[in-house]
């Protein structure tokens, strides 16, 4: 054999050696990966939750300040009416 190609066989062992260690494995290229992907899936997830929170931020501002909103509100979700409202009920037709 020359020198030249027991280099060449040196170099490509190294190289398996190198990847065998370095891609699998708790610290290696996939979990890496895997973690990354992850990563940007919280990261997106967080900017969303952020989004909620301002908006319940400014709907609780609004129920400690705003009367007429604080009336809406109270409104809508326990279905009441002020007095001398007129309520219409539509029936569904049967098909």
């Amino acid at each position: 054999m020359d020198i030249s190609r027991v280099i060449g066989i040196g170099i490509i062992t190294i190289i398996l050696l190198f990847m065998v260690f370095t891609v699998p494995g708790e610290k290696g290229l996939v979990n890496t990966y895997h973690l990354h992907q992850q990563l940007l899936k919280l990261q997106e997830k967080n900017m969303l939750l952020q989004e909620e929170n301002e908006r319940l931020a400014i709907k609780a501002s609004l129920l400690k300040k705003d009367k007429p909103y604080i009336e809406h509100t109270i409104m809508k979700e326990l279905n009441m009416v002020r007095p001398g409202d007129i309520v219409i009920i539509f029936k569904q037709r049967k098909k």
